[in-house]
């Protein structure tokens, strides 16, 4: 019995011939998978931060559409005081006399997910997403 030899010149066409259309074949799904990511209808949330201070709403800011930084000091009753500073996008509170700083290394935020608090001045920063594409009712 003969048993075709495997590297024969003509299975060295094939496996070359395989490879190309292999890689032709998952570079078009690919390029048909970015197509369709880059077709899908964006969802452009709207934030909005809320800050309250003792309680009270001290300031809202639209951070959706701010083209530039900008940094402000919200005063507390004892003296202290906290920089919050505003990107296109993103808040947070950037210097503040507190003595543990927790609301400093919190860094930006730029989700609901969770707020910027600064206990010892009753400092907090809260962000509400609304998305232009939401359902406004659902039902079951």
């Amino acid at each position: 019995m003969i048993t075709p030899d495997i590297n024969t010149p003509g299975s060295a066409k094939l496996s070359k011939r395989a490879l190309i259309l292999s890689l032709l074949l998952i570079s078009l799904c690919l390029i048909s998978l970015v197509v369709i990511i880059c077709r899908l209808p964006s969802s452009r949330k709207q934030l909005t931060a809320y800050i309250y201070q003792n309680g009270q709403l001290f300031r809202t800011i639209n951070l959706s559409e701010g083209t530039s930084d900008y940094t402000f000091t919200v005063i507390a009753e004892d003296g202290g005081h906290n920089e919050i500073s505003v990107k296109p996008g993103e808040i947070g509170i950037t210097d503040a006399d507190c003595p543990d700083k927790l609301c400093v290394s919190m860094g930006y935020v730029d989700s609901s997910l969770l707020p910027i608090v600064c206990l010892p001045h009753s400092l907090v920063i809260h962000i509400k997403e609304t998305s232009q594409n939401a359902p406004d009712i659902m039902t079951y």
